[in-house]
């Protein structure tokens, strides 16, 4: 809306309303400005504190987290040193017969590799579990409860890829899985190793490590200062892996990933979003070695909340003043503005009922001499409207008139007198084809009254007429008509056509004096349809064009000038009539009429 329009929406209003407009901005824009720059500055300091706080303490989380993924590497590979120092190990011959139990032929064996994986445990606090298949696929854990499920594992991917690897430690997505772990609801993440022999690097066994997924989240749960601040953790895939709400591990990260998808390697990022139509802000901070991403959920109505306190406060102040400005502006309203509002309540009156009764004048102030005046106005107003009213009904009336006394008398009495030689020289066909032709041509041309016909109606009654005319100069021309389908159903005043196709006729090509041509084409030009008849007769000079121009009505273009007036009649001034031609090659006259089809309105 452009300031030329405000202004005229202003001058529009009532009184009141503009004393409301001039009372509203002084009282509520300073307490809604000050409302608003208060909670954006305090909210934006709150936030910025906040955000730098989460991102020093991810930073802290994932430097924990990395140490805890650093050690269970490490007791992997201070296992394998220690293992290999087993040399009954290096000894047994591989068996590939599994077992679900724990084959017990060299307890003293077993004792001393169980006795390593603990003492790693204990070198290694955040190690969770630890267990040891040998060649011979007998099985040693940290604890009994690992060894449940051994069939199963042996027989898992997991196992075949530590077989397939050449020694390194392997690490597995956070699982939850039915072997090789304390207890099956356990979520744990798992260090594999294939264990070689240090001198002939053969292989020993193989060693799995867990990691429990508590020990992550013992590590942020005791960093986080907010306790409306969630962490968790994203892997590669987008799943979370570790977080305090048990329910949304292993499960795809909603939010989560849209923000760690941003970071890269080690970066980090904040991002704001929504999670079940609160806002959120997010942080993101990336691992070193592995693809996972650390992500803070921080509702910011949390953040907010003494923010909102305030501004609510002078909201409320706010409020007040409005109340008492809008009380003000009424009883000033009522002093100034009540007789020139009364004033408007008879004008709204007259409006909604009749134009023809007259306000009531009950007063000799100011308001009444405005009413009288107002009275004589629409006096004035009711008169002038009767007139243009009964001059254009008229001008139709006339213009149609015209139109159709030149069409009648001549055009009616020659044909009659073509059908009566046809009959007298024998030839019935061509009598009878021209008597069709001219009932078609009456039939629309009359239409029972109706000003507007269609152009499917209009081209056949112009092709009625073009094919009596046809009969009687069969020497003299012959023509084609080319409309598409598409514009048939446009509308127009009926009898456009045929007067400019007769003065083709008898202007252009009957004074030609040999064969000629007449072609009516049609076509589409934005929103408008514009048909074109054009003829290869004698043409205009330029001084007929100029005449034509000026909407002459002489006997020879009273065609055209009331074709192109009944145009703008109907569909207003952008439509009409245009004129070109060229002396000795032929007249192109184009009529423009609206885009409407049938039914349309």
């Amino acid at each position: 809306m452009n300031i030329g329009r405000i202004r005229t929406w202003i001058k529009n209003q009532r009184i009141k309303k503009k004393i409301m407009l001039v009372y509203f901005p002084l009282v509520v824009i300073p307490i809604i400005a000050l409302g608003f720059f208060s909670y954006i500055m305090n909210t934006d300091a709150i936030i910025k504190n906040t955000k730098k706080n989460v991102l020093d303490e991810s930073r802290l989380i994932v430097m924990k987290i990395e140490n805890v993924l650093s050690s269970s590497n490490a007791s992997a590979n201070i296992l394998m040193q220690d293992l290999n120092k087993e040399t009954k190990l290096k000894l047994i011959e591989p068996d590939e017969s599994w077992q679900d139990e724990l084959q017990t032929s060299d307890y003293d064996l077993l004792n001393r590799v169980e006795d390593r994986l603990d003492i790693a445990m204990m070198l290694f606090p955040e190690v969770d579990s630890a267990i040891f298949i040998d060649r011979s696929m007998h099985v040693y854990s940290t604890n009994p409860a690992l060894i449940t499920g051994t069939r199963e594992g042996l027989t898992s991917p997991m196992f075949r890829v530590i077989q397939q690897s050449n020694g390194k430690n392997i690490g597995f997505p956070m699982q939850r899985r039915s072997f090789w772990v304390m207890s099956k609801g356990d979520t744990v993440y798992t260090i594999g190793k294939k264990i070689l022999d240090l001198e002939t690097l053969e292989t020993i066994g193989y060693l799995f490590v867990n990691i429990n997924e508590k020990t992550f989240e013992l590590v942020y749960r005791s960093v986080g200062s907010l306790q409306s601040s969630v962490y968790y953790v994203i892997d590669e895939r987008g799943n979370i892996v570790s977080s305090s709400d048990k329910n949304r591990i292993l499960t795809p990260a909603e939010h989560g990933t849209e923000v760690g998808g941003e970071v890269s390697a080690a970066g980090t990022v904040e991002k704001s979003g929504y999670s079940d139509g609160r806002k959120i802000l997010y942080t993101s901070t990336g691992f070193e070695q592995q693809g996972w991403r650390l992500v803070n959920e921080t509702p910011l109505r949390e953040l907010t909340r003494d923010s909102r306190q305030v501004s609510i406060v002078i909201l409320v102040v706010g409020l007040i003043c409005l109340l008492l400005a809008v009380f003000g502006a009424m009883i000033l309203s009522k002093w100034i503005a009540a007789p020139i509002m009364s004033l408007a309540q008879y004008m709204k009156r007259i409006n909604e009922e009749n134009i023809d009764k007259p306000l009531e004048v009950g007063r000799g102030d100011e308001v009444g001499i405005l009413a009288a005046g107002l009275n004589k106005m629409m006096g004035r107003i009711q008169e002038l409207l009767n007139r243009v009213k009964n001059e254009q009904q008229k001008k139709r009336e006339f213009e149609l008139a015209l139109i159709q006394e030149q069409i009648k008398p001549h055009f009616f009495y020659n044909t009659l007198d073509l059908i009566y030689v046809l009959c007298r020289s024998g030839e019935s066909d061509e009598a009878g084809r021209a008597t069709k032709a001219l009932a078609d041509f009456y039939r629309i041309a009359l239409s029972n009254g109706k000003d507007i016909i269609t152009l499917r109606e209009e081209i056949q009654n112009v092709e009625n007429y073009l094919k009596i005319q046809r009969i009687r100069y069969a020497d003299l021309f012959d023509f084609s008509i080319e409309i598409p389908n598409e514009l048939l159903g446009c509308k127009l005043p009926k009898l456009t056509l045929q007067p400019l196709v007769e003065n083709s006729i008898y202007h252009g090509l009957k004074e030609k004096g040999e064969f000629g041509h007449i072609i009516i084409t049609g076509y589409k030009q934005e929103e408008s349809v514009c048909i074109k008849v054009s003829d290869d007769g004698i043409g205009f000079s330029l001084p007929e064009l100029k005449q034509l121009s000026l909407n002459n009505t002489d006997k020879n273009s009273f065609g055209l000038s009331s074709v192109g007036e009944r145009i703008r009649l109907y569909f207003g001034e952008p439509y009409g009539v245009n004129i070109s031609s060229k002396m000795g090659e032929g007249t192109d006259v184009i009529v423009h009429i609206p885009l409407q089809m049938k039914g349309n309105g």
